[in-house]
């Protein structure tokens, strides 16, 4: 076979599967959209906001059914691992934060398509998360206080720091060239500090961080962002 043919089978074959590859995606989109969502959590932003917000951005009209704590007990038994959030897809219960907001930030526009971006904003949200994990723990009041202390002065400030180097890499607000799944994340974490969520924490931690603090205020103005508040009044309080 001549080497024109073979330029020619080539362009062909790469053709075809630009296309198929469009379809698929075009496809896998419409069958998300398509899908019914329940998302259960308790009635406070916590570790579902970024859930909320991404699917909301995607145009799905999911179910946001929020509980009290004393309605605990009886759910928990229901859930997949005894924890939530919970995003049931048509009916199937899905456990596990990070893999939920990674699902709906596909889905709503806020995860990077680029591998290397993508790889730093699961960075990112690991890092959030597990600094909430570690974070120190106490039935005595004043014996947390002291270890909450210790905590924002060592572990916390390790964590923060990476944090902001990760936004300075990448020009100084945001975790990626567009808005992430991170970016809610961490303005969430903010919030929870700057309101005194988290005791023994200085309430102006942040403040000093200038690339967490223009994240928090450039995702705060995203237009979708902005969307899904003016549409709360949705909610289903269970």
């Amino acid at each position: 076979m001549s080497s024109d043919c073979e330029a020619r089978r080539f362009f062909c074959c790469e053709i075809i599967k630009s296309i198929t590859n469009n379809t698929d995606n075009t496809n896998n989109n419409m069958t998300s959209s398509s899908r019914q969502h329940e998302l259960l959590y308790f009635n406070g932003a916590g570790r579902a906001e970024t859930i909320r917000i991404s699917l909301h951005a995607a145009g799905i009209n999911f179910t946001d059914t929020r509980f009290t704590g004393k309605d605990w007990p009886a759910i928990k038994p229901t859930t997949p691992l005894g924890g939530v959030p919970v995003l049931k897809v048509d009916g199937d219960s899905h456990c596990q934060s990070v893999s939920l907001a990674r699902y709906a930030g596909k889905l709503g526009g806020f995860y990077p398509t680029d591998p290397l971006q993508a790889l730093i904003v699961d960075e990112a949200i690991e890092t959030l998360n597990e600094l909430m994990a570690v974070a120190p723990k106490h039935s005595d009041p004043e014996e947390l206080l002291k270890l909450r202390k210790d905590f924002q002065a060592g572990t916390m400030t390790k964590y923060v720091d990476f944090l902001e180097g990760l936004i300075q890499k990448n020009g100084g607000v945001g975790f990626a060239s567009t808005p992430s799944f991170a970016d809610l994340s961490l303005w969430g974490t903010v919030k929870m500090i700057r309101t005194g969520d988290w005791t023994g924490i200085d309430a102006t931690f942040f403040e000093s961080y200038a690339g967490i603090v223009a994240t928090v205020e450039s995702i705060a103005k995203d237009d979708k962002v902005v969307a899904y508040y003016a549409s709360r009044e949705e909610v289903v309080v269970v």
